[in-house]
């Protein structure tokens, strides 16, 4: 099997090569330097040649930007994922493409399911969105991974931000009415993995953390007993709406879900933050 990791750059997407080079799988990882996305398809094709998994993990992820860019998160997350798909079908490879939470409202009580309807509402989650029609209309032999409220070792995320603060000693107000599931990058690519090799894939899956947290619960995780002051979403003044709960169900037949956000936490924050 040989696998092709587009955006093995970024948080998740080197941590899915890394993976993949530690299970000895033979696997190629693109670049903006490497690969360029807005050539053509035959173009992408001959590129991509060989493949017999594509996994997608390049996307627009500047949630409130996206309100004032919305073509250039389309494209992002949009055109690029279909490319990618109809490139996938052309090689006869498996494609993996990675979404978010942002494609539902934020309006549920209930952890939302698969076949949940999309109902995006703001310019980040509606290029998301996009993107997960575009790769179903391709015809190629996809799986759509949404996750959410990710972090890792490679690059910025909140744990790294919360401990940075806290060393220097500021104040940290993190907002408790906002719902989700704190997910490893880790985590992510291991369900990525697990689910190539099955003879059958399902189309959407909901690779998350088990449980649910609000950002102040995971503040509180991260920081110990450094003091964290809970505030409500309507404090703080943002370009984009931020859904209130973002629960996803991550149940499945086919492979074992991640387990419980705040033991994930405790495996993986050694390696997440031991550069600060």
């Amino acid at each position: 099997m040989r696998f092709a990791v587009i955006g093995s750059q970024g948080m998740f997407g080197s941590e899915m090569a890394l993976l993949l080079q530690s299970q000895g799988q033979r696997v190629e990882g693109f670049n903006r330097e490497t690969i360029n996305l807005d050539s053509s398809i035959e173009d992408l094709t001959t590129k991509l040649n060989g493949f017999d998994q594509i996994i997608n993990a390049v996307g627009y992820t500047a949630v409130d930007k996206a309100e004032s860019e919305p073509e250039t998160a389309n494209k992002v997350n949009g055109e690029y994922p279909e490319k990618l798909a109809i490139v996938s079908k052309h090689l006869g490879a498996r494609f993996s493409h990675i979404s978010t939470d942002y494609v539902f409202d934020g309006l549920s009580t209930t952890p939302y399911e698969t076949n949940h309807p999309r109902n995006p509402q703001g310019a980040y989650g509606r290029s998301k969105s996009l993107g997960e029609e575009l790769v179903e209309a391709s015809g190629a032999n996809y799986t759509i991974f949404r996750t959410a409220w990710l972090y890792g070792a490679h690059g910025r995320c909140f744990p790294k931000v919360m401990r940075e603060k806290a060393a220097n000693g500021e104040q940290l107000r993190v907002v408790n009415d906002q719902i989700g599931q704190p997910t490893w990058t880790k985590d992510l690519a291991e369900q990525v993995f697990a689910f190539s090799k099955l003879s059958t894939q399902p189309r959407i899956v909901h690779a998350v953390a088990s449980g649910k947290a609000s950002w102040f619960e995971f503040a509180k995780e991260v920081v110990g007993d450094y003091e964290v002051q809970p505030v409500s979403t309507g404090e703080f003044v943002t370009a984009a709406k931020r859904p209130a709960f973002s629960v996803l169900d991550n149940s499945s037949e086919f492979v074992e879900p991640i387990g419980n956000w705040r033991d994930r936490w405790q495996f993986a924050k050694n390696e997440v933050l031991a550069n600060l």
